[in-house]
């Protein structure tokens, strides 16, 4: 009961506050199993890649966003509703916290056990604000959308491999203060490619993560990425 208020907590503090630094995650961390049962929690926090996105000011506008690969903590909490639907909430640092539903269409349910193959789709939507307090002052908002396929296979009851593809879009709209400033307007289309492997000893779970991704912007420079993650988690 503890647990769930703490994760309450830290989504009401996620969701309320603004960034600080304008990020996109890189890496996925989600199996395809559902937690299982009504009301019932899982809880992971780990380390991911993300990419690093700065506004241009130095160029005219339409002003271009230049990323960098860096790392970040990320965390991840499902609420089961029933068996196979979970509500999920998903947060790297300084990125757009996302919210949605996890249904699970093949296989068995975290409360189940592993077995065999299991398969899930996830739809999620977010975003978050950024304001600096540089010189001239940048401010904008982030939206997010994200759609993504998740395929797993038990080798054992304690051994998983698991793959995702995933696509998310992101709008950046804002503004740049001072003379010379304008309006920021950008569009991202993220597709994720990504493959792991969770080791599970209930309640806790260790899971890895390679994963590329492709940033195709709408004004700027595109990018791809290889990036690795791993991620401690727990069912309660």
């Amino acid at each position: 009961m503890l647990l769930r208020r703490v994760l309450l907590v830290l989504v009401l503090i996620v969701l309320g506050g603004c960034a600080t630094k304008f990020r996109f995650p890189l890496n996925r961390m989600i199996t395809p199993e559902s937690v299982g049962g009504a009301f019932n929690s899982e809880f992971d926090i780990g380390k991911v890649g993300q990419a690093e996105g700065k506004v241009d000011i130095s160029s005219s506008s339409p002003f271009p966003i230049n990323t960098e690969q860096v790392d970040g903590m990320s965390y991840f909490g499902a609420l089961s509703f029933t068996e196979s639907i979970d509500f999920y909430w998903n947060h790297t640092a300084d990125a757009p916290s996302i919210v949605g539903g996890r249904y699970q269409f093949l296989g068995g349910s975290q409360q189940a056990g592993g077995a065999g193959h299991s398969m899930a789709v996830t739809l999620g939507f977010g975003g978050n604000e950024h304001e600096s307090e540089d010189s001239p002052k940048v401010e904008f908002a982030i939206s997010a959308s994200d759609l993504s396929l998740v395929h797993g296979y038990w080798f054992t009851p304690f051994w998983q491999i698991f793959e995702t593809l995933a696509y998310t879009t992101y709008g950046v709209e804002g503004k740049i203060g001072g003379a010379g400033g304008g309006k920021i307007q950008e569009r991202l289309k993220q597709t994720t490619a990504a493959v792991g492997t969770a080791l599970v000893f209930k309640p806790m779970k260790v899971k890895f993560e390679a994963s590329y991704s492709q940033l195709d912007w709408s004004d700027s420079k595109d990018r791809t990425y290889v990036s690795y993650a791993m991620a401690l988690g727990f069912n309660f």
